[in-house]
């Protein structure tokens, strides 16, 4: 008969599950890096994005592909989410320590893959890091694949509405890291987010008045939802904090 104390050790022992969440250019991979013990297997497809971009021939910088290079980069991304879905099966099966690194833009998703993961017995737990939108954008334009500006800013608003929701969902298992440069929200207003939007490459047709008319007022509520949050900052842990909360979850 397995004794009270095997049995709370075995629980204790269980597969661990580390959940990454941040916008572009947050800085998730030094952070984790610095964080999580590197025995813990890596699920990012991403990774087999950027590879599959590169051998394809047609480069990493999103902002300048044409619409026929979209197209291809849209089937070689389906192609690297099998990929990656196909190791997280493996991983789970093998009862591996897993960090599963995306960037949080759609909590459900998230959330259901987290009790699925505690369904079979993983325990789990989120590291988020925050940077401001304009810091996203900035670091954004120095990485190889870089995206189009629209896309990393609806990404940041999506990513850091859901603080409080994954916040509630891990409890005391959630870490948010603040990895921006000193002062980087000071004197923050959405005219500095115009720069970068009007270096951006057009894509696809010439939009009717009536599309013009849609984009813009989405433009205008995005640039509100932004200001709204850089003014609203939550509160985050301190790097030690972290440091802790982590040694104590992997022990």
């Amino acid at each position: 008969m397995i004794s009270l104390v095997q049995l709370l050790k075995e629980m204790q022992d269980g597969p661990k599950a580390i959940f990454l969440a941040g916008s572009a250019g947050s800085g998730k991979s030094y952070i984790s890096s610095k964080l999580i013990p590197n025995t813990f297997t890596s699920i990012n497809s991403d990774d087999t994005y950027e590879a599959l971009l590169k051998a394809s021939g047609i480069g990493l910088k999103q902002k300048d592909f044409t619409p026929d290079q979209l197209s291809q980069a849209a089937k070689l991304q389906a192609q690297a989410r099998k990929t990656t879905q196909d190791k997280l099966v493996q991983s789970i099966e093998n009862k591996n320590n897993i960090v599963i690194d995306g960037t949080g833009a759609a909590s459900g998703p998230v959330l259901k893959k987290k009790q699925q993961l505690e369904d079979l017995g993983y325990e789990t737990l989120m590291l988020m890091i925050y940077v401001s939108p304009l810091t996203s954008l900035e670091r954004n334009q120095q990485r190889d694949r870089s995206l189009m500006p629209g896309i990393v800013l609806r990404t940041w608003r999506d990513v850091n509405k859901n603080i409080e929701t994954y916040k509630e969902a891990f409890g005391n298992n959630f870490i948010l890291l603040n990895n921006n440069p000193k002062d980087a929200n000071r004197g923050f207003n959405t005219d500095l987010l115009e720069p970068f939007i009007q270096a951006s490459t057009a894509i696809g047709k010439p939009k009717s008045p009536e599309e013009q008319a849609k984009s813009n007022a989405e433009k205008l509520q995005l640039n509100k939802d932004i200001e709204s949050m850089v003014n609203q900052l939550p509160e985050f842990d301190t790097i030690d904090t972290a440091k802790n909360k982590i040694n104590e979850f992997v022990s």
